[in-house]
């Protein structure tokens, strides 16, 4: 199926199944998936593949998966999601963020928790950096997040801790929204000190995954989760970051679809803003004032 033609289908009853069906088994991507789709006429035609077919597709573990599936698709999803309290839209829905089409790889369902409407904000600023940050990012944040809140923008990140959890907190204490994206199911709250912080954003904001309720921690999917952080926002500001780090990755997903990137400047030699004082001196923008972010996204 051709990439426009996905984007722009109202699935079918069966084709929500189908996709349901794939979406849960855990050894299946979702490249993996948008990668089959490619390569086939329609969705259901995935369900009439034999064995031999899903060799062709899936590779070694090619008869699990596909018994996995068949099982998968007489499951009653109906009581599994009612009984985990999580609901979910797939690329169809009007509630989709238009932003996630810019990934290749962009997920075919969401599962969430929370308010939905945030979605349909147009104005989302994605905010990221290190787990150990120091005072620098907070004191920004205190500044920078309050500005954001005055413009209704929704202030997304990756419920992570450091500055992602200083991202969330700092929003909620001055009355604004905020979304969080999280690398596995919404059975699992990760890391555990920020339980309390993802209590009061299921009640009053919006945790979304794209991995069902049950699905475990694994090193990759945080990567994974990285480029829908980078992609949920019309831009992504970063505070500080290491060299080799899931931040760094960000910013490279960020730029990939052509999002602008903020960097904070940092002082000579502190190992949490060499990598952005690169960023900057290889086009991303620099944060000197406010004024700064407005006058590049133009609002």
């Amino acid at each position: 199926m051709d990439r426009q033609f996905l984007q722009n289908k109202i699935l079918t009853d069966k084709e929500k199944l189908i996709i349901l069906s794939l979406v849960a088994i855990d050894s299946i991507t979702t490249l993996k998936i948008h990668q089959i789709l490619q390569k086939i006429d329609s969705i259901e035609e995935i369900a009439d593949m034999t064995v031999v077919k899903f060799l062709h597709y899936f590779g070694k573990k090619s008869e699990e998966i596909y018994d996995k599936f068949h099982y998968n698709l007489t499951f009653n999803y109906e009581k599994y999601f009612k009984f985990y309290d999580v609901e979910y839209i797939f690329f169809d829905s009007e509630y989709y963020p238009q932003q996630f089409f810019k990934l290749y790889d962009f997920p075919l369902v969401l599962f969430y928790r929370g308010n939905k409407d945030l979605l349909l904000f147009k104005r989302k600023i994605s905010i990221v950096g290190t787990r150990e940050n120091t005072k620098y990012s907070e004191r920004a944040l205190d500044v920078i997040i309050p500005y954001f809140i005055e413009n209704h923008f929704v202030v997304c990140s990756g419920l992570a801790s450091g500055v992602d959890g200083l991202a969330h907190v700092k929003t909620i204490r001055n009355k604004g929204y905020t979304i969080g994206v999280i690398a596995h199911g919404h059975n699992t709250i990760y890391p555990e000190e920020n339980k309390y912080l993802y209590d009061m954003m299921r009640k009053n904001h919006l945790i979304i995954s794209e991995y069902f309720p049950t699905t475990k921690i694994l090193k990759y999917r945080f990567l994974e989760r990285n480029r829908l952080v980078a992609g949920l926002g019309c831009g992504l500001l970063v505070t500080e970051a290491g060299v080799k780090s899931g931040t760094s990755k960000t910013i490279d997903y960020a730029l990939d679809i052509g999002n602008t990137v903020f960097c904070l400047p940092g002082r000579f030699g502190d190992k949490m803003s060499i990598a952005l004082n690169e960023h900057i001196k290889n086009g991303a923008i620099m944060v000197n004032k406010l004024q700064d972010i407005k006058d590049e996204l133009n609002f």
